[in-house]
């Protein structure tokens, strides 16, 4: 029987381009309980890497040949090796490998996996006493909301941006003609998924659970015998994708033209919808007010009344928790 753990949290997460928002990313959370970062640098370059490797409760480590080395000798990389130069999915799951060995190393409890572009959001419950109550379970899913940006120009989106996509199991409505109309004509909300990315949320693994390694980047599982899950907290993961349209231009020029499957088989536009791949084929075209446009028309709603109609509506939600608390620890530096 797996000894009992307590609610010691890690967060493991592989960034590029993360910009000036990977401070409030590191603030917020440190902040509101987690024991320490793993940042895995998806560019050995990145000029942020010493900066924040010095710092004290953050672990940088950069992809470089001895972090390629270190993912040969996981149980991952007979299936994922191949990719690792084509899909950054398989790079973060491997990371999120070593970052399991890294934890248990440093006695902690949970690793929790999340993008550089979301934040755990816990309202109800210190991280701590959240995860400790999770000490029967294997591991613990957490739904995501999807934000909105109120504009083209964002610097910091934790700071910035506070209305967020309610996930269609919270709210499946609405129910009025008017509410389904209103969202019939919000070119920016997918129909029937609403969201232009994943609905399936992100988990935390309990590092005592045995046998319990990476599924994918959204969950763990056991390599034998049933995964104890355990039931859905009030905490959310808040994915604040495309928040401005730099970020926007920044991440598809990146990505260049990838394929229309992952990992040659797993077909994008049925798993999420279309936004990926248009987002894709406009900024590849060089175009930069073509994809103004399109993320303008597609991405943000920069419309307030039409966003406090869809707020009226049930389909977004407020929720201003981490600007404030980022403006709070600015005002007490």
């Amino acid at each position: 029987m797996d000894a009992p753990r307590t609610g010691r949290a890690a967060l493991v997460t592989t960034l590029r381009d993360a910009g000036d928002s990977i401070d409030s990313f590191i603030a917020w959370h440190l902040d509101i309980g987690f024991e320490r970062l793993f940042l895995f640098f998806d560019d050995p370059d990145d000029p942020d890497l010493p900066r924040l490797a010095a710092r004290p409760r953050i672990t940088a480590i950069a992809h470089d040949e001895a972090l390629r080395h270190a993912w040969m000798r996981l149980p991952e990389y007979n299936a994922l090796g191949s990719f690792t130069g084509s899909e950054v999915i398989a790079r973060q799951v491997l990371n999120v490998g070593i970052a399991m060995n890294l934890a248990r190393q440093q006695g902690l409890d949970w690793l929790l996996h999340i993008d550089a572009d979301e934040l755990f959001f816990s309202p109800n419950q210190p991280v701590a006493e959240l995860f400790a109550a999770g000490q029967a379970f294997d591991t613990i899913p957490f739904p995501n909301f999807e934000a909105v940006p109120e504009a083209s120009v964002i610097g910091d989106p934790f700071r910035e941006v506070d209305l967020f996509k309610v996930p269609a199991i919270f709210s499946p409505g609405p129910f009025t003609p008017e509410g389904q109309a209103l969202l019939r004509s919000t070119t920016q909300l997918q129909p029937g998924l609403r969201f232009h990315f994943y609905t399936n949320g992100k988990s935390a693994v309990r590092l005592g659970a045995r046998d319990v390694r990476p599924n994918g980047v959204h969950s763990f599982a056991r390599t034998s015998g049933e995964t104890r899950l355990a039931p859905v907290p009030a905490a959310y993961v808040l994915h604040y994708a495309c928040c401005g349209f730099e970020a926007f231009w920044t991440k598809y020029r990146r990505l260049g033209r990838f394929s229309d499957r992952w990992f040659g088989q797993d077909d994008i536009r049925a798993l999420i919808g279309p936004l990926h791949l248009d987002a894709r084929d406009v900024v590849a075209g060089g175009d930069r007010d073509a994809a103004l446009d399109f993320y303008r028309r597609r991405i943000a709603i920069e419309d307030p009344a039409r966003g406090e109609a869809l707020i009226a509506h049930g389909i977004l939600l407020r929720i201003p928790e981490p600007r404030q608390l980022l403006a709070r620890l600015d005002a007490i530096r």
